[in-house]
């Protein structure tokens, strides 16, 4: 009996001990499975999340980059912009060079031309208001220049020069009111004198009534004042006033336009002198 119930009782411990292995692995299998499912859950609602912020971080990505490609463009864009007022800054010196070749080259040809000896000159300043129209030339004394001396530009009378120092000569223009010069018609041949009205007009006086002097003719120095060789340009006839004396008044517009003026020459022997074109018309061969 005691043997019996020995056996008896390992039987029932061994069966014991099968059924608590047992219970135990099914207890980590239903964990397992509850795992996997709450990993399956986290993984649904996370996803998108995760899927946002994939998105995000791209979009920031790719704002980064766009960044830097329009700092680029900007930097291109000042580096054009450099170039292009660089090359239009040498546009503007290449005109002004040519236009001052231009006038050198045309108070060259003046030169030329006369048969007064003469020097170049570059207008400093000017005053053209008014009763005081005058320019300031770079030459004075120390260049021969001095007090009376004409001063024309291609083809027209500029003035005569009122004062003088070492360095630069003071010009009184054909427009100032108290300036005169004595003119002739190229056309009718009729001659007067010339006197400025402080505006940009000059007037021809004591010209006979049937002078025969029409609109359009062109009045020239005739040289009887002493002053200005024949033949330099002084205006064109725009309009003719009859007067009570028997006279008329001739209004001319100045062959020179003295506002834009840059060049001039001095006639230092203020002698002799052929007929001159007007600026820009061809000289004859």
């Amino acid at each position: 009996m005691p043997v019996m119930s020995t056996t008896r009782t390992n039987v029932i411990l061994l069966i014991a001990l099968l059924f608590g292995q047992l219970a135990l692995m099914s207890g980590s299998v239903r964990e397992a499975r509850e795992t996997t499912v709450l990993r399956g859950w986290v993984s649904r609602f996370t996803a998108p999340i995760v899927s946002i912020a994939g998105a995000i971080g791209g979009g920031f990505a790719g704002l980064g980059g766009g960044a830097s490609d329009i700092l680029a463009v900007h930097a291109r864009n000042r580096d054009l912009e450099t170039e292009l007022e660089r090359l239009r800054t040498e546009l503007r010196v290449s005109r002004v060079a040519t236009a001052e070749n231009d006038r050198l080259r045309e108070l060259l040809g003046m030169r030329e031309n006369l048969v007064p000896r003469s020097i170049g000159a570059s207008v400093v300043t000017s005053h053209l208001t008014g009763q005081n129209m005058v320019i300031v030339l770079d030459r004075g004394t120390n260049d021969g220049v001095r007090v009376d001396l004409p001063v024309v530009a291609w083809g027209g009378a500029v003035g005569r020069v009122v004062e003088v120092d070492n360095g630069h000569a003071l010009v009184r223009l054909l427009t100032d009111p108290n300036s005169g010069v004595a003119g002739i018609a190229q056309d009718s041949r009729a001659q007067g004198m010339v006197v400025g009205q402080g505006t940009d007009v000059l007037d021809l006086l004591y010209v006979p009534r049937f002078s025969g002097v029409i609109h359009g003719d062109r009045v020239v120095t005739s040289g009887i004042d002493g002053i200005f060789p024949r033949g330099f340009g002084v205006g064109q006839v725009i309009a003719i006033q009859e007067k009570p004396d028997g006279s008329q008044t001739i209004r001319l517009r100045p062959e020179l336009d003295y506002r834009t003026m840059e060049d001039v020459m001095i006639l230092l022997e203020p002698t002799g002198g052929e007929m001159l074109a007007p600026s820009g018309v061809e000289r004859p061969r």
